[in-house]
């Protein structure tokens, strides 16, 4: 059968890449900010377990001169870091969410 053929309509393509390049760059920016979001998480992180190791393993464990007191205050340290690591991954995904 014979097909009708629309007319070109320039503005409708225009809105319509328009849209596409809108999207788009929101994507870019929500993907960076992501991004930062995690890289500001890990340097937290980092600053709290440095915070702990000092505040444990060397404050107390190290200072104590106790083999047994060193152990447990690694354990201890290694609690805290994953305790927060846990907790700060289930903040953000639950923020994310």
């Amino acid at each position: 059968g014979a097909r009708r053929r629309r007319a070109f309509d320039f503005g409708e393509v225009m809105v319509h890449q328009m849209i596409h390049t809108i999207e788009y760059v929101l994507g870019c920016i929500s993907n960076t900010a992501s991004y930062l979001r995690l890289w500001a998480l890990s340097l937290a992180h980092a600053q709290l377990s440095e915070v702990f190791w000092e505040k444990t393993v060397i404050g107390i464990g190290v200072e104590g001169s106790d083999p047994m007191l060193l152990f447990v205050c690694s354990f201890a340290w290694a609690c805290f870091t994953v305790g927060v690591l846990m907790g700060m991954e289930s903040l953000s995904a639950f923020l994310h969410a």
